[in-house]
Order: structure tokens, then C-alpha cells, then sequence
């Protein structure tokens, strides 16, 4: 019944896993993340140290936690790598359609109570089902709950890659005080002697296997980080506004054409796969921001950090019809990064 009311919300795939079988492999991961941060690999992305307790510990968030449901949604149908006219930039993946966190998490909330009305036997009697849900914003650490509940395995690029459906998914969980039945696990494959990921990445942030360097990391530069961009990475992010998707690309576990079943992740539901220079860089207050992207992953970045990073894919692009767009937004614009970024793509652009 749980697989059957899973599957007719659209997700792609599903695994169950106990509290107990994901302890020794939450705490194999702590480690990993502690020698990560030890490096600065996390940028100045501090609240992932802040919320290193919680997320290595879910019985902080659910103290009677038991079981956890995790799922996962295909976001990504085309295969190939875009190629576009000089005047657009590309959007992720992950970011064409809706906000995945509101699309997800509704369908959480829906799976939470369709097992309370199940009445299952809860191990405590007399108690309470309890749960608590998670799609990329809560203090989980949802790549390690869906390795350990069979959904995949991680990757040289970091990634959780499906050996049957490839890595372009996203991962949301269901902690719950029910006691599920686990799901059986799959043997995985690895990613053996491939170095693809690694040799695709513009920038070089796979600072080896397994491990990503924020501070060079495209999609951390063009979403995350709310200061410039280096200058000396500025070429290298070439036509990405928003986002990254060159260490999957190059993934030989992508290479299948996989069914889209949740319909509000699709492109034709949000943004699409690219974004016009021209409109981008004449946005002129947050509200004019808010009124394009509400309820798309582009909010991330927020209107200053959309202007930047189409400063810069603009001086990348070689079309010198986009100076006027930038000129203009240097006479408009005060603040000190966005001036910046629109000079240097300018002089890119007059050579």
C-alpha cells in the first residue's frame, strides 16, 4: 500500500531505511564533512557547520524517529549539453520548473497524513505518529539517508547517482516514530576508473574524488555566494547564469530518457532552460525580480545575484549588442559589485 500511494504521487523512486541501520553511516559521514571543513571547501556557507549536530543526528529533529521514507523525483529529460544563442543564458537543470522545495514538500505533507490515517501499530502504545519532513532546506543531510535506504551511491562529482536513472533527481525525506519495513537494498556499482566528471569541471572545484571545493564550484558562485565573483573565474563560467550541470553532463549514468511524472518540475512550468541577457540585465528594482521568477529556485540568488552573473555570461557571450544593456545598468545601478562586473564584462566585450 505504501509503495503503490508512493507511486501514484508521481515519484521516481523510493527506499525505506531504520534509524538504527543509518547511524554507522551518518557517523562515517560526519567525518568526511569535518576533514571537509577543515579545508574551507564550504565557502562561506557557515550555517552547514551551524547545522552539522542536527543534520548528523535526525533523532534531534524527530527524538522518537524509527523509520525514514526517502524519495526521489526525476527533474531533468534532456540529454545533451545546450547550446545557445550569444544574448541567453542557462539555467540548471534543477531550476526550469517550480520552487522543488514547495512542489516536494506539499507531497510530503500528503504522505504524512495518509500514514496517520493508515492506523499503523506504532511501536510506543497510546503514543502519537509523529514525522517530520525534508526536501534540501532542513537540517538534514538527505545524500547519506537516501544511500543508506538503497536509493543510489555517491559519485566522483559528490552527486547520489541511481545506476538505472543517473544522478538528475532531486531527494526529499519522511522521518517517522512509525517502525516501517526496510526496503531491500540493491548491490551498487561504482564509478571505477571514469574521471569524466572531474576532467568536465570548467573551474576545477573536484579537487579530487569525492571532494568539491565550494570556492570554485559554478553553482556556488553563480547562487550561493552573495559577494563577486573572482575575477580570475569569470571566463570559466561562460554561458551559466544559474547554476551548473557540466560534472553530470559528462556522467555516462546519464545518458537514459527518463519520464518526467511530476509535472510542476518541468520547464514549461517555471523559467525553461535559458533566460534573455537583455531582460535580465533591465530589471530594475526587486520587485520587477519578484514578479518574473516567484515561486522558481531563481529567488536563490535574489536580484543582485541574478544582475551579477548576467554581467558576467554577457561579457563571455562576444555579443557586443549586450553593451548598451550594460552601460545602461552602470548609469542605474549603485551597488559596488553589480558596477563591477557590468565594467569588466564591457571591456571583455570592446576587447
Amino acid at each position: 500500500m505504501l509503495e503503490q500511494f508512493i507511486k501514484n504521487q508521481g515519484w521516481t523512486t523510493f527506499g525505506v531505511t531504520s534509524f538504527e541501520e543509518i547511524k554507522e553511516n551518518l557517523k562515517k559521514h560526519e567525518k568526511i564533512f569535518d576533514e571537509w571543513v577543515s579545508h574551507h571547501y564550504q565557502a562561506d556557507m557557515d550555517w552547514l557547520e551551524r547545522m552539522k549536530e542536527d543534520r548528523f543526528h535526525p533523532e534531534n529533529k524527530l527524538p522518537d524517529v524509527k523509520s525514514i521514507v526517502v524519495l526521489g523525483a526525476v527533474y531533468s529529460l534532456e540529454l545533451g549539453v545546450r547550446s545557445l544563442e550569444g544574448d541567453k543564458g542557462v539555467v540548471a537543470r534543477y531550476a526550469r520548473g517550480k520552487d522543488y522545495h514547495k512542489v516536494l514538500k506539499k507531497k510530503l505533507i500528503e504522505l504524512s497524513d495518509w500514514l496517520k490515517n493508515q492506523q499503523i501499530q506504532l511501536s510506543t502504545p497510546n503514543s502519537q505518529l509523529q514525522t517530520y519532513a525534508s526536501v534540501d532546506s532542513g537540517p538534514t543531510v538527505d545524500r547519506v539517508l537516501a544511500e543508506t535506504a538503497g536509493l543510489g551511491f555517491f559519485g566522483k562529482n559528490t552527486c547520489l547517482i541511481d545506476p538505472s536513472r543517473g544522478s538528475f533527481f532531486f531527494i526529499a525525506s519522511l522521518m517517522t516514530n512509525l517502525v516501517l519495513e526496510p526496503t531491500p537494498k540493491k548491490q551498487m556499482p561504482n564509478c571505477g576508473n571514469c574521471q569524466n566528471c572531474i576532467k568536465n569541471c570548467p573551474t576545477g572545484a573536484l579537487v579530487e574524488p569525492g571532494k568539491l571545493d565550494a570556492r570554485k564550484c559554478i553553482s556556488y558562485l553563480t547562487i550561493e555566494n552573495k559577494e563577486g565573483i573572482p575575477e580570475s573565474l569569470r571566463s570559466k563560467i561562460g554561458n551559466r547564469l544559474f547554476g551548473c550541470d557540466a560534472c553530470q553532463e559528462a556522467c555516462p549514468f546519464n545518458i537514459r530518457d527518463l519520464r518526467l511524472k511530476i509535472q510542476d518540475l518541468s520547464p514549461e512550468c517555471g523559467v525553461g532552460g535559458s533566460l534573455d541577457l537583455k531582460d535580465i540585465l533591465s530589471i530594475q528594482s526587486d520587485e520587477e525580480f519578484l514578479g518574473k521568477f516567484a515561486g522558481t529556485p531563481i529567488m536563490r540568488a535574489k536580484r543582485r545575484g541574478l544582475l551579477r552573473n548576467a554581467c558576467v555570461v554577457a561579457g563571455n557571450s562576444g555579443n557586443e549588442s549586450l553593451i548598451p544593456y550594460l552601460e545602461e545598468l552602470i548609469e542605474r545601478e549603485k551597488d559596488d559589485i553589480i558596477l563591477d562586473h557590468a565594467r569588466w564584462a564591457i571591456q571583455k566585450l570592446k576587447g
